[in-house]
């Protein structure tokens, strides 16, 4: 358990130092919200998808607004998740400049109305976190999940957010690019 408590702790200070390195470098979803998109990617595909989402989904609409209301800037980028699944919230919460940076995680192979349903299921467990204004580190975010979402092993899940990726899914199907 140590070890793995180690092997947080420094993803948690690397992602610090990419954050400060990318600084304002980012591509994001296009709104007349803040002055800067708070759900966002470095990834011009991913960005774009996240625009296309947006403008489809009025539950992905929502979500993206409700975090645009928070201290959260969340950044979705391709990567690799454990235990086997395609997209994964990094437990790894970090405090810079007034703003809590939180990131997904995501297997972009996936075929798209799949992949933007699934970042709509990840972006309300962002917003589960960003609605506790009490957890600004990675411990305290694992600690929410273990007392909210229990399950056998490190993975959690909530019934809002597997109902949200229902939905977006749905509202995407119905819709026509």
């Amino acid at each position: 358990m140590a070890r793995v408590w180690r092997r947080r702790m420094r993803r948690g200070v690397m992602w610090s130092v990419v954050l400060v390195l990318l600084g304002g470098m980012t591509i994001g979803v296009e709104s007349s919200g803040p002055a800067f998109p708070r759900v966002r990617s470095t990834t011009p595909a991913i960005a774009s998808l996240l625009a296309e989402a947006e403008s489809r989904s009025a539950t992905f609409r929502d979500l993206v607004r409700t975090i645009e209301a928070t201290d959260g800037i969340v950044y979705i980028e391709p990567g690799v998740c454990r235990h086997g699944v395609r997209a994964c919230l990094s437990l790894s919460v970090v405090p810079r400049g007034g703003y809590r940076f939180l990131r997904i995680l995501v297997d972009s192979a996936q075929e798209i109305v799949e992949l933007m349903a699934t970042i709509g299921h990840e972006l309300r467990h962002a917003i589960e976190l960003l609605t506790e204004p009490a957890i600004t580190t990675t411990a305290a975010a694992y600690n929410y999940y273990v007392r909210e979402a229990p399950t056998a092993r490190d993975v959690f899940e909530t019934t809002a957010a597997i109902q949200t990726g229902i939905t977006v899914a749905n509202e995407l199907a119905r819709s026509h690019r």
